[in-house]
């Protein structure tokens, strides 16, 4: 029996034949697709297989949890909690988080550390957002961020590297409801927000590292360092146009978001950098390098896909035309850094064997919301 078999089985205590059965499936498709996610941060199958794990809790507190949401019947509504909980002088928010959970997002980092990276609690979220007419609401089983006159951006983490809503802590120091010992409290950080945006289509205007919407100012600190995830959406739009030999994932490749082709947002910190001057009036630049992917599924029988994926490292480019990009890069599964071929023709660029990390860096325009053109940018090394 492997761990997550082991896990979802003392995480279903309690529940009986069928219902067991699907909540079973269900838990196991969430760890299978979690550790898939945490695979391409670079942690070994292994360790993202035992991350996805904790992030969801122990055994016990998951059986707990859903035996608790088991024992209120779905007929009953919201006033008829209230009601109910009148006469048994019990806490209503207890009883209405009996029925349902909507911060289905857990984290394994403390809110100390949460805090410390610019994380908001929902309603902090809410209050500063409200200047710029935008809403962050649970609505049918998800979240979603809402604007008049603008789409509705649905928030769904599981289908998004960028896109994350609201999500909570399995630390001690995450505030709980005393006795179902749901989480009274979210977290979400600004910025995914802002992805969040930038995937639903809104026109953010991009200045630099300050983001805008409708000639509103969002705080810099929500956009600073970020570009990267907030055109990820228009780069694989444009990528996909390639030929489809270029860019085609394996039939039902577990990791492909949008059924195009396969985008990683890179967002770590690199030291090794290469300055090069371009000819670019725009303020922003992404580099493009072509790698490939791995993954082995072991659950319901085990599978190895390879898959080509495009790396997306946005850059600042001054008034002087100068930029810096990374010399090598280590992807996930590779042992040590390759060094990168920056290349002056798209047709080269996507011509090139993979093993030989061709790139290309391309002018990003002023508006998340409009098509980037994939002629590489002229360079002097």
């Amino acid at each position: 029996m492997s761990p997550e078999e082991h896990y979802v089985r003392r995480a279903t205590r309690g529940l009986r034949g069928k219902e067991r059965q699907e909540t079973q499936t269900e838990l196991l498709d969430h760890i299978t697709e979690r550790t898939r996610q945490l695979t391409l941060t670079g942690l070994t199958p292994e360790q993202a297989r035992t991350q996805a794990m904790q992030e969801l809790g122990s055994p016990a507190t998951v059986a707990r949890s859903l035996r608790a949401n088991q024992h209120v019947h779905p007929a009953l509504s919201a006033a008829a909690l209230l009601a109910l909980a009148t006469l048994l002088l019990w806490p209503v928010p207890e009883l209405l988080y009996a029925r349902t959970d909507p911060f289905n997002s857990t984290t394994t980092q403390s809110v100390r550390e949460l805090r410390a990276e610019g994380y908001l609690t929902v309603r902090e979220a809410n209050s500063q957002l409200k200047p710029y007419g935008i809403q962050l609401k649970y609505h049918s089983e998800s979240w979603e961020l809402r604007h008049a006159g603008l789409p509705t951006a649905s928030i769904a983490s599981a289908i998004s590297w960028v896109c994350q809503g609201p999500t909570t802590s399995s630390a001690a120091d995450q505030p709980r409801y005393l006795l179902s010992d749901m989480p009274t409290v979210a977290y979400v950080n600004p910025s995914a927000l802002l992805a969040c945006m930038s995937e639903a289509g809104w026109p953010l205007q991009v200045r630099g590292e300050q983001v805008s919407l409708q000639g509103k100012e969002f705080p810099l600190a929500w956009s600073k360092g970020q570009l990267t995830s907030l055109y990820a959406r228009q780069v694989e739009k444009s990528v996909s146009q390639l030929p489809q030999a270029v860019w085609r994932t394996p039939p039902h490749y577990p990791l492909n978001l949008w059924n195009g082709a396969l985008i990683w947002p890179w967002a770590p910190t690199i030291t090794d950098l290469r300055r090069i001057t371009v000819k670019s009036s725009g303020q922003n630049a992404v580099l493009l390098i072509r790698a490939d992917v791995q993954h082995t599924m072991t659950y319901p029988t085990e599978r190895t896909y390879k898959a080509p994926i495009f790396i997306s490292i946005a850059t600042p480019v001054d008034e002087q035309g100068n930029t810096q990009i990374p010399r090598s890069i280590k992807t996930p599964g590779q042992s040590a850094p390759m060094n990168i071929n920056l290349m002056n023709s798209v047709k080269d660029w996507y011509s090139a064997p993979i093993s030989a990390r061709p790139a290309i860096l391309v002018a990003l325009p002023d508006r998340t919301d409009a098509p980037i053109d994939l002629t590489p940018l002229t360079f002097n090394p």
